[in-house]
């Protein structure tokens, strides 16, 4: 009796070092990109009706640089637009209007054709993915930035 209990917890053992070692070669199986160790960066075009050359223009672009998670700044005083680099994780596209208060550009419509060649999956699904993979692997311990 006392045996079997070991051997199940043996067996128990073995088969998680096995799902272990799998994993590790899974994620380990092809080098790290380099994108995925930097955060992830999202852009927005924002419109600003009232911008003028000079000195606003200097001083929308510092108020936005000013702002936690935005990177880069692009302001075209001639066209009223502003473009935006941020990091979703820390300020969300929407905040970013609230506070600069500007509206966002208006996007074009998707044509019938792109919309119905769409991944069925979720991106949320293929990110999660990719993070665990980048997570099981070893290379990325041997990557020099």
């Amino acid at each position: 009796m006392r045996t079997s209990r070991r051997f199940r917890w043996l067996k128990a053992k073995l088969a998680g070092a096995l799902v272990l070692l799998t994993l590790v070669a899974w994620g380990s199986w092809q080098e790290p990109s380099l994108h995925e160790f930097t955060p992830v960066t999202e852009f927005v075009t924002l419109t600003a009706p009232d911008l003028q050359p000079g000195a606003a223009a200097e001083q929308l672009q510092a108020r936005a640089l000013a702002l936690p998670g935005v990177t880069a700044c692009a302001v075209r005083p001639e066209k009223q637009l502003l473009t935006l680099a941020y990091r979703p994780a820390e300020l969300s596209a929407g905040q970013l209007q609230q506070r600069l208060n500007l509206s966002a550009l208006p996007q074009p419509e998707l044509s019938a054709e792109a919309a119905a060649r769409q991944c069925p999956v979720p991106p949320g699904y293929v990110q999660a993915l990719e993070r665990l993979r980048f997570a099981f692997n070893l290379r990325r311990l041997f990557v020099r930035l």
